[in-house]
């Protein structure tokens, strides 16, 4: 397999072919995947949420007309969640914008952010359902404070009816894809520094402090800038006994800075796409941070 990176739209020269967007191929390649006879089935109240998130969201990808240079996936994602912006205003790589993503995330940090949370005068949860919460960093610490906090934040999870996972049921990204929050064409933030995670499935996903958790669970927004996009583009197949694992530490090693603090947009071939099953853009995804 070979890649090539494309430089980022901050530098001015990324391009994109006009008549083939990232992301429908993204999409469409993740349909026949998931629908495949090797795949596991999802559950209803998966497949319930994932259909009640699409329609409480905007018509997909929705942008003016006006500008002759395409969207990126990244902006076309980011500008369904952007509020509040002008009148024909198209989002682009290091605009400032008010976001409302579709969901955020907290695990073991969930009783601090509700602390800054409660620091900031709130009292109610703007919107319950934004939030999701997922205890996976310290099961196995049983001591009285550490489980002290696990029950403070079921107990905020009660009072603010707050979909609530507790220890043991999981790694937090994971629960987020397999219970379908994270989607694709979507955006979930969440106070972990692994939340590209989620690009896995052509999700946006991106990681944020507490307190700016701490302002979503009060206004169901917060500030962000959009970030510079590189695309990789990958050409032929992995040869057997190389993994996904070995494709990002190569990235690494290879480009370095270049596409530091970056959104990175992987692209290719059908026949290359499906040589990389969705397991492995989980970590391809995860080990670029």
């Amino acid at each position: 397999m070979r890649c090539r990176l494309v430089r980022s739209l901050w530098a001015n020269s990324f391009r994109l072919s006009s008549s083939r967007l990232p992301s429908r191929s993204l999409y469409t390649h993740f349909r026949t995947i998931s629908t495949s006879p090797d795949s596991p089935s999802l559950d209803t109240s998966t497949i319930a949420r994932a259909g009640a998130l699409y329609q409480q969201q905007p018509p997909p990808f929705t942008t003016p007309t006006f500008e002759k240079r395409p969207q990126t996936l990244t902006e076309k994602i980011v500008q369904r969640y952007a509020v509040s912006l002008p009148d024909g205003k198209l989002v682009r790589s290091g605009d400032y914008i008010s976001l409302s993503p579709a969901y955020c995330m907290t695990h073991d940090n969930s009783w601090p952010v509700a602390l800054k949370f409660m620091s900031m005068g709130a009292t109610q949860v703007r919107n319950p359902r934004q939030i999701v919460f997922t205890l996976d960093h310290d099961i196995q610490n049983t001591s009285d404070a550490n489980l002290k906090k696990y029950q403070q934040i079921e107990t905020f999870a009660e009072m603010h009816s707050i979909d609530h996972f507790p220890p043991g049921r999981g790694i937090g990204h994971q629960i987020m894809v397999e219970e379908g929050y994270a989607w694709p064409g979507t955006m979930c933030v969440a106070s972990d520094s692994h939340s590209n995670h989620y690009g896995g499935i052509g999700c946006l996903g991106s990681p944020l402090v507490r307190t700016d958790a701490a302002s979503i669970w009060a206004t169901s927004r917060t500030w962000w800038q959009i970030p510079p996009v590189a695309r990789v583009n990958f050409a032929g197949t992995l040869p057997p006994g190389v993994t996904a694992k070995d494709i990002a530490v190569a990235l690494n090693v290879f480009f370095k800075s270049d596409v530091l603090n970056h959104a990175i947009e992987f692209t290719g071939s059908e026949e290359t796409m499906a040589s990389l099953p969705v397991d492995s853009r989980y970590t391809l995804n995860s080990k670029l941070v």
